[in-house]
């Protein structure tokens, strides 16, 4: 379960900026060549993050996909995957590029706890 290893990785780098903060959520640009899908990652999220301050947080996974541009016809195509072949011309002369990012690109804190009003006495 390589999601795990991405998500120990995640719940590190947001720990950094939250310090002691208890969130309640982040999202992550992560490119389409992780194989990173939603309920995996949440299920890794779950084991990682327990019994810390992102217990409970919920992690919003942004797709990055791969660009393939043909350097025979130009063709500019987006995918999930890596093609070997230009699906306009049939070159095989075809530059790849992102799919590989994983980027925190955002976290949000917990609001305060409220404080316990005393009783009047």
């Amino acid at each position: 379960m390589h999601e795990v290893g991405l998500v120990d990785g995640i719940v590190e780098a947001v720990q950094r900026r939250a310090g002691e903060r208890r969130v309640a959520g982040f999202r992550v640009r992560i490119g389409t060549l992780h194989r990173a899908h939603q309920g995996p990652m949440d299920q890794a999220l779950e084991l990682v993050a327990a019994d810390t301050n992102l217990e409970g947080a919920v992690m919003e996974l942004v797709q990055i996909p791969v660009t393939m541009t043909c350097r025979s016809c130009a063709t500019v195509e987006t995918s999930e995957d890596v093609s070997a072949v230009c699906t306009a011309c049939g070159s095989t002369d075809i530059d790849h590029a992102g799919g590989d990012e994983l980027t925190l690109e955002s976290v949000e804190y917990a609001a305060a706890a409220e404080p316990v009003a005393s009783a009047a006495g």
